[in-house]
């Protein structure tokens, strides 16, 4: 887990340049969170808010000062996450998604905001995309061998929304 931590940092860093935004800080604390998260959530089906929220409030102050830098509008990261949250919340209206998704997904949305709507857009892409293929074959074995899971079966999302932010930051950054 330590290596796989130590290489998220890595790439990040190494993405950000030389001249390193204030960003760094969150993605550094989302880098060494990951791995835990998707370990938890894989193993429990929960996101703990002892990971996931004091890194939403290093996020929100962080991504408006890394917004100024960028001299873009302050709120523009903050509308981002809040968009993220606010879609996940309406899917956890209907069920099928946990409180713990919908703070994560702020949260990455938030981080994915500071490199701009486009970077938003490929990590709900990813992480939808990548979640509903995974679920489709995770289906389509279960009833191939018999079994009535059908559609309950359940997949965490939290590691597909990770696996979209990440991918959204690396091609943007």
């Amino acid at each position: 887990m330590a290596g796989s931590t130590l290489l998220l940092v890595a790439v990040t860093v190494a993405r950000l340049g030389p001249d390193p935004r204030p960003v760094v800080i969150v993605l550094a604390w989302l880098a060494c969170i990951t791995p835990p998260l998707v370990r938890i959530d894989i193993a429990e089906r929960r996101l703990p808010n002892r990971l996931v929220l004091p890194a939403l409030a290093i996020a929100v102050p962080v991504s408006a000062v890394d917004a100024a830098v960028r001299q873009m509008p302050l709120l523009e990261p903050l509308l981002m996450g809040f968009a993220v949250g606010a879609v996940l919340y309406a899917c956890a209206l209907f069920g099928g998604l946990g409180m713990g998704d919908v703070k994560l997904g702020a949260l990455l949305g938030l981080a994915a905001g500071c490199f701009g709507t486009s970077a938003v857009l490929l990590f709900a892409v990813v992480s939808v995309s990548s979640a509903g293929l995974t679920g489709a074959v995770v289906v389509l074995l279960a009833r191939s061998r018999g079994g009535s899971a059908g559609w309950r079966t359940r997949i965490p999302l939290g590691p597909f929304l990770l696996l979209g932010c990440w991918c959204a930051i690396a091609a943007s950054a």
